[in-house]
């Protein structure tokens, strides 16, 4: 069943990044749906941890899943969100959004099933792997003209270019 299930969220994220909407939600849906079906649907709810010190704050940065996890989950929405034609200056302000959504649903689902530990400290690393896909996603940006063929002398003329190319649509 798992097999199966990793088969579908890939078919779905294929689909999301091609901009169809429903696919990105049911992508985000199937993969809230793994904490239910890994506990056979018997919930054990707990409380969540919501109160950390500097310490643990610091300490849930070494949670590199869920940084790469939501940095992967970061760009696969700013993408989305572009082909979707939404305008570029709301695409990472969508994806932020959207990654710090999925992440606060997730820890309730971990509370809710009794699957995973719910904690609220768990958002920091969820918060650095949406700045690590907003870094990614912007170098991609940049270094997108040169692949392209067209090289800026500077960024003032690279921003500038992308201001003429948004123009044009």
């Amino acid at each position: 069943m798992s097999v199966l299930a990793a088969i579908v969220r890939v078919a779905l994220a294929l689909l999301a990044l091609r901009g169809v909407r429903w696919a990105y939600f049911a992508f985000i849906a199937a993969g809230l749906a793994y904490f239910p079906m890994h506990v056979g649907f018997h919930f054990h709810p707990r409380a969540c941890e919501l109160v950390f010190g500097p310490r643990l704050a610091l300490h849930s940065l070494t949670n590199f899943p869920h940084v790469i996890l939501f940095g992967i989950f970061f760009v696969l929405s700013a993408i989305h969100f572009r082909v979707s034609r939404q305008s570029d200056d709301g695409v990472l302000l969508s994806a932020t959004i959207a990654t710090l959504t999925v992440g606060a649903l997730v820890e309730i689902a971990e509370g809710v099933t009794g699957a995973g530990n719910c904690r609220l400290r768990d958002l920091i690393p969820d918060s650095a792997g949406a700045s690590l896909g907003a870094v990614v996603m912007m170098l991609w940006l940049m270094i997108r003209p040169a692949v392209n063929g067209h090289v800026p002398k500077s960024f003032a003329a690279w921003s500038a270019s992308r201001r003429l190319d948004r123009d044009k649509i």
